[in-house]
């Protein structure tokens, strides 16, 4: 019984750290599947949100189910880094890598064409501190599918003693709007209530007609 405890303990150990957990904007952090967890110590925690094209509301990632960009739209990001510790960290390090569909608009630190990836530094930060910073990218206006997905956006932070966490998010662009492109053709029964307008018209005109003729 007792090895049989041990082992469901260290499986149980081996699995939470497969499920890393998020920081959210209060410090706490997010498994996996969503449920608020302590936030594990001596931890940097990288959060990376993406703006609804419409809403305006920013999500972890957006799918085919949400609404998608259209070409050469800007794309707003948030990129969350939270010092989950008890200590300050003096410098973290924040790499954004950007997709080659995008080009890099608006962002703090230095922009780099050659890996088009965005780098800055956070000095400073606090033992339980986030720290927000808003990324702008444009899309190319070259796209040759109706829907193309998976256009992911990897971010990293580095902090003191090389310790990091990395997070993506990813969204859709679409070159037309999906669903129905052509109308169905019209049977005899989508002109059927027209039918007496078309009588009356034709009363009317004659009405008209024996108004011209002389007696």
């Amino acid at each position: 019984m007792n090895s049989f405890k041990a082992f469901a303990l260290s499986s149980v150990l081996v699995a939470s750290a497969f499920v890393a957990p998020k920081a959210l904007a209060d410090g706490n952090c997010t498994n996996q599947y969503g449920a608020t967890v302590e936030c594990p110590p001596n931890r940097i925690v990288v959060n990376k949100t993406v703006k609804h094209p419409t809403s305006g509301v920013f999500f972890e990632n957006l799918t085919s189910r949400d609404t998608a960009y259209a070409p050469g739209a800007e794309v707003e990001y948030d990129v969350a880094v939270t010092n989950t510790s008890n200590d300050n960290f003096p410098i973290v390090t924040v790499i954004d890598v950007f997709p080659g569909v995008v080009t890099f608009v608006a962002g703090p630190g230095r922009y780099e064409t050659s890996g088009n990836k965005l780098t800055y530094e956070i000095s400073n930060l606090g033992a339980g501190q986030t720290v927000h910073n808003r990324v702008v990218v444009k899309l190319n206006d070259k796209f040759t599918n109706d829907l193309t997905c998976e256009i992911v956006n990897t971010v990293t932070a580095t902090g003191p003693g090389g310790q990091s966490d990395q997070d993506t998010a990813s969204l859709c662009v679409a070159t037309k709007v999906m669903g129905v492109t052509t109308l169905p053709v019209a049977g005899f029964e989508d002109y059927a209530y027209m039918l007496p307008f078309l009588a009356l018209a034709v009363i009317g005109f004659g009405i008209l007609a024996k108004g011209y003729i002389r007696p």
